[in-house]
């Protein structure tokens, strides 16, 4: 049996206010590989149009921790099991990338990008989102709970977890359980397949009302300047129930949540749609997408993916510089190396534009934006755009597409639909189509809410929901810049 949870100090957090911690969350705070998420800011390049955007992979993850915590209470889990959590909050982001989820991107899903000249780049680069364009289509999601496996940055967050020996010990002496560390890796990717794992616990960090959604929600809106993250949060976490459904536990929000969280879900939506989507932070996150994929595949600066697996499963010391500062280098390197030669001409061009904070201009009436749960609007739309229309701008342009629904869940007569067709849209190497407990999978990775005869339903199914009629509502926006002339 563990011991009582005694915190020893506290953290001053623009978000939170004082966020306190224990003497076991103070170690893992100052050991090398946690510090090194104050190297990693939170939004990538969002702080050339939001200037105060400065906030970290750090304050984020305590942020995470101390909402956890919030949610725990608020549920009223014993001791044991709020160590356990707060653990898993604190960590969950240990394994993020360079850039977070822009340099992600490229290691989990390869760009296909040639190495062509200019011209012929860009035609590629249009080429392709034409292809998109004619099968591109609004479809509900079957959404089930899935691990985050391969190189998700969570997935890499569990590897350190794991193989760290330093960590592992301090969650061995806190918690006074050798499996904790394991346990807590489980949380962190999401597995609820294992006996020992609390299903409840996973749910808390990594679901569709989680820890990690709602401080990312907060602290974005408060460092960028908007008003999206004020949402009734605390009316929220105080309407979280334990819901049941085939012998598992559900988190679930009572009856009277459900405006709360249909202001979250809406909220989190139009922040994509106004900060993430901004038309500038837009390209030059997908500049340095395209930087890293190619450095990574070349082993140029960035390791591939096999040697980052190796860095994180051996000593760990690389490791420790794979962060932001890692990837300004790599351009300066790329652009006054002697090898700089063997570079395609539009690597340097990106790297000289993300080096000086400059971006393509943005090509004036080129935007097609809107929201539609359509696939034949969303087909016409799109076909409206001058790279469709106009087979002499493919050479002479670059055009990026952005798309976001507003909620993974759809209902409960579509998923079983879809499922009888053998069809589900998990993030997985191999699916299986012959899925026991879905019904209980889509509750646990979405909103549920839990009614006063203890019968739960998600919140797409609930007719006091908005989510009954917006839950396939996907923001699509297509835009077109052109190609920059430098280096």
């Amino acid at each position: 049996m563990a011991s009582k949870i005694q915190f020893v100090g506290q953290i001053l957090d623009n978000v939170h206010g004082f966020i306190p911690y224990t003497e076991s969350e103070k170690k893992i705070m100052q050991t090398q590989l946690f510090k090194r998420l104050q190297s990693i800011k939170q939004l990538s390049v969002v702080n050339w149009v939001f200037p105060g955007s400065e906030h970290t992979r750090f304050i984020h993850s305590l942020g995470v921790m101390h909402i956890a915590d919030k949610m725990a209470i608020s549920l009223g889990l014993d001791d044991d099991q709020r160590k356990i959590l707060r653990l898993a909050g604190l960590l969950h982001d240990v394994g993020h990338y360079p850039l977070s989820h822009v340099c992600e991107a490229p290691y989990r899903k390869p760009m296909t990008l040639e190495e062509l000249p200019d011209r012929e780049f860009c035609r590629n680069i249009n080429e392709a989102i034409r292809d998109k364009i004619d099968s591109f289509s609004i479809k509900p999601k079957t959404t089930l709970m899935s691990k985050s496996i391969g190189r998700h940055h969570e997935a890499i967050g569990a590897l350190v977890v794991c193989n760290n020996e330093e960590i592992r010990q301090i969650i061995i002496d806190d918690c006074g359980d050798e499996h904790a560390p394991d346990i807590i890796a489980d949380i962190i990717i999401g597995n609820v397949e294992r006996p020992q794992v609390d299903p409840l616990l996973v749910q808390i960090i990594h679901s569709e009302l989680d820890a990690d959604g709602i401080d990312y929600l907060m602290r974005d809106a408060m460092f960028s300047g908007t008003s999206f993250g004020d949402c009734e949060i605390d009316q929220l976490i105080r309407c979280l129930e334990i819901g049941e459904c085939n012998g598992k536990k559900i988190l679930c929000i009572k009856p009277k949540g459900i405006a709360a969280a249909d202001q979250y879900l809406t909220n989190k939506f139009f922040s994509y749609s106004q900060v993430v989507f901004n038309k500038h932070i837009a390209i030059s996150e997908w500049m340095a997408e395209c930087v890293i994929d190619w450095m990574q595949k070349h082993h140029a600066v960035f390791p591939s993916g096999t040697e980052l697996e190796k860095w994180v499963k051996g000593s760990q010391k690389e490791y420790l510089n794979f962060t932001d500062n890692m990837f300004w280098l790599a351009l300066d390197q790329i652009l006054t190396d002697k090898l700089s030669d063997l570079v395609p001409h539009y690597i340097k061009v990106f790297c000289e534009c993300l080096l000086h904070h400059n971006e393509p201009a943005f090509i004036k009436g080129s935007e097609v934006r809107f929201i539609t749960n359509s696939t034949d609007e969303a087909r016409k739309l799109l076909k409206s755009s001058n790279i469709v229309t106009n087979d002499e701008l493919l050479d002479q342009q670059i055009t990026i597409l952005n798309e976001r629904c507003m909620t993974k869940q759809v209902p409960i007569a579509i998923f079983r639909e879809k499922l009888a067709e053998g069809k589900d849209d998990r993030d997985s190497e191999s699916p299986d189509e012959n899925i026991p407990n879905a019904e209980l999978s889509r509750l646990m990775e979405c909103i549920s809410v839990k009614e006063i005869d203890g019968s739960v339903h998600l919140l797409c199914d609930d007719p006091r929901s908005l989510m009954r009629t917006m839950y396939n509502s996907t923001l699509v926006i297509l835009r077109s810049y052109e190609f920059p002339k430098s280096v």
